[in-house]
């Protein structure tokens, strides 16, 4: 089964998710928000391709049904590297910022 990897940009939108939400509603309620997505990005170790395929090539979105956010990832052999997590309003995935190892 393949291993998740977050990318640098990813764990800080992460953090970014979790300081919105305290600010709104809570750390409690935060520490939630970011549970509900860390698991959803979870099950693309066992279900890689359940995301869409995105206007990068080779990269995949996993659209969360909870909360508004795409989750932009990259599957190589063994890892499902997340790129971004983003707001679903926000610009799409800058395919530049992707390591080369992922890309």
């Amino acid at each position: 089964m393949p291993q998740i990897e977050l990318s640098e940009k990813a764990d800080s939108d992460l953090e970014a998710i979790h300081e919105h939400y305290a600010g709104l509603m809570g750390h409690q309620r935060a520490d939630e928000v970011v549970s509900t997505i860390l698991e959803s990005i979870e099950q693309l170790a066992t279900f890689t391709g359940m995301g869409r395929p995105s206007q990068a090539p080779d990269v995949r979105e996993l659209v969360l049904t909870r909360y508004p956010f795409l989750v932009s990832y990259v599957v190589r052999s063994q890892v499902v590297f997340i790129v971004r997590v983003l707001h679903e309003r926000n610009e799409r995935l800058n395919t530049s910022k992707i390591p080369d190892q992922f890309s």
